[in-house]
């Protein structure tokens, strides 16, 4: 009896086993909306969808990782191969389906939109994704076309090769063409490894189905008071409204559908999403609570009575997940509150902490005054980059003592007498600061850390020199919009889809970069209108004593 009992447990055991293996070799990628399924990889990870990415529709990491080693320097670079699935909307479907205004029985006003796609074809998507961002040199090495239950493919085989971000790489993609719309599944994996996983990626490509679409049409509903708003023309009341709107839909989109192993939790003022552990999220988040109430205290005159949208925080588990996420995203959007970071063991002086210091500081800045952050001349948008990348949290509030290198670097310059002049530093373009870059964007921290710790207050000519500088950069800024808007007839035509208005803020940041001489001039004249010899002395003497 017992010799039964145990081989009917063995036997139970076994179907256990071969049903896990089976679920886990046979993973599904479904999606009703837009009606296919498709097999992933065993044992990847599914990443959540940035709140801005409207044309991808999924992400998988491999579990493993590989290398690349460049045989000129030695160097290694690790990466894991990934899976994307975008969707590419046909033309006809864009042309059916406008933007549409109506008023629900409640009173509100209700848009329904196009999910757009800034890219017409998967080729387009190819190029903006590599070339155009500098992760390496594309080209077809294959391209064939092929039926798939019932559907017609186009398959790809594409190489990334020159200057190829972590190393080369070959691309696998097939286009599945069903009605309205180009569905690309993608598998990314470096040259060396390509060959040993390339029947896996095959397996899954071949399992493409179709199913039945539900669960909403080929396009995104907005509603509530959404609207596709000229800000300036509003009040501050106003503009807060419109921002809460963007925050609760990017918050709500954020939260759907997050893969197992994830966690969602408000905490703050920040929605948390969290792929690491939980003690690394609450240093996240009292870091970025502090320097949030750090930049509320010491910028109290820029943009009074704005309101600045929460944040969305994505932890995610590693470097390489964190880059597979990022990749591809768009960041020049307006409605782009996501600060995306990674499990990081080096404490608050890790580069990760660095790096939500200044994602703070982007949305804070871009709420409060989106012209001012995107006109920042030169030494004040990299100073402050540095310097408040350079802040770390002590029992909850910032401290400004612990940068000794980057400041022993400066005093070491200031030793040598080879320390930019404060009136050249302070009219210097970005393009000036690419000649010894490192040690200027250094000097323009040292010179933000004078103006906002303090140590400027003890000289009359500079105790509010900083504020007045930045309130000079505003109105430049304005009266190089309205320069803009009125030659180039702008403000006539208001954006209608958020593809639109993304061009718009991308043009925006531009046009300031254009422009910058300008700006840096008239700030410098401006500010320092009646300075004499003897005010620049003992500007630059106080300063170069406070390093």
């Amino acid at each position: 009896m017992r010799t039964r009992a145990r081989l009917a447990f063995l036997g139970l055991l076994s179907l256990v086993l071969v049903a896990v293996l089976a679920a886990r070799a046979r993973a599904d990628h479904k999606d009703e909306r837009l009606g296919f399924s498709i097999q992933t990889p065993r044992g990847w990870t599914e990443l959540p969808m940035s709140v801005d990415e409207r044309w991808k529709v999924a992400k998988y990491l491999s579990d493993k990782t590989n290398t690349w080693t460049d045989k000129q320097n030695g160097w290694s670079w690790n990466h894991k191969a990934n899976m994307e699935v975008i969707a590419f909307v046909a033309a006809a479907t864009k042309e059916r389906i406008k933007v549409e205004k109506k008023e629900t029985r409640d009173g509100e006003v209700e848009w329904r939109k196009l999910a757009e796609n800034p890219f017409k074809d998967y080729k387009e998507f190819l190029t903006q994704r590599y070339s155009a961002t500098g992760q390496g040199g594309w080209y077809v090495s294959d391209e064939k076309e092929r039926k798939v239950d019932d559907v017609a493919v186009t398959c790809y085989e594409i190489k990334v090769e020159k200057l190829a971000y972590d190393g080369p790489k070959r691309i696998y993609t097939w286009v599945y063409h069903v009605p309205d719309v180009d569905i690309a599944v993608q598998f990314e994996v470096l040259e060396p490894h390509a060959d040993k996983l390339e029947s896996e990626f095959q397996r899954c490509l071949r399992s493409f189905k179709q199913v039945t679409r539900k669960g909403g049409a080929l396009y995104e509903a907005a509603t509530g008071d959404f609207r596709f708003a000229d800000l300036d023309k509003m009040t501050p009341d106003e503009r807060m409204q419109v921002r809460k709107v963007y925050e609760k839909r990017s918050h709500e989109k954020a939260s759907k559908n997050v893969p197992d192993g994830w966690t969602v939790k408000k905490m703050g003022r920040f929605l948390v999403i969290n792929h690491a552990d939980d003690k690394f999220a609450q240093r996240v988040v009292e870091q970025a609570e502090a320097v949030w109430d750090w930049l509320d205290k010491t910028f109290d005159f820029i943009g009074k009575g704005e309101y600045v949208r929460e944040p969305i925080i994505r932890i995610c588990k590693n470097w390489e997940e964190r880059s597979a996420y990022y990749r591809g995203s768009n960041v020049f959007s307006v409605s782009n509150i996501e600060i995306v970071t990674c499990q990081d063991y080096s404490g608050s002086g890790g580069w990760e902490m660095e790096w939500v210091n200044r994602e703070v500081m982007r949305i804070w800045f871009n709420d409060k005054d989106q012209d001012l952050s995107f006109a920042m001349p030169g030494w004040l948008g990299l100073g402050l980059y540095e310097f408040v990348g350079q802040l770390r949290v002590k029992n909850g509030k910032v401290d400004f003592t612990t940068d000794y290198w980057s400041r022993d670097e400066v005093r070491e310059r200031k030793r040598e007498k080879k320390l930019t002049p404060l009136r050249d530093l302070l009219v210097m373009g970005q393009n000036d600061f690419q000649a010894d870059w490192w040690i200027k964007r250094l000097e323009g921290s040292c010179l933000v850390d004078y103006f906002v710790t303090g140590k400027a207050s003890k000289q009359k000519r500079t105790k509010d020199l900083l504020p007045e500088y930045m309130r000079n950069v505003q109105v430049i800024a304005a009266e190089i919009k309205k320069e803009d808007e009125t030659a180039k007839g702008k403000g006539k035509t208001k954006p209608k889809t958020e593809a639109e208005e993304d061009a718009l803020f991308r043009d925006l940041h531009d046009g300031y970069k254009k422009k910058e001489k300008r700006l840096l001039e008239q700030a410098f004249e401006r500010t320092f209108t009646g300075w004499t010899p003897s005010d620049w002395k003992k500007f630059e003497e106080a300063y170069l004593e406070s390093l």
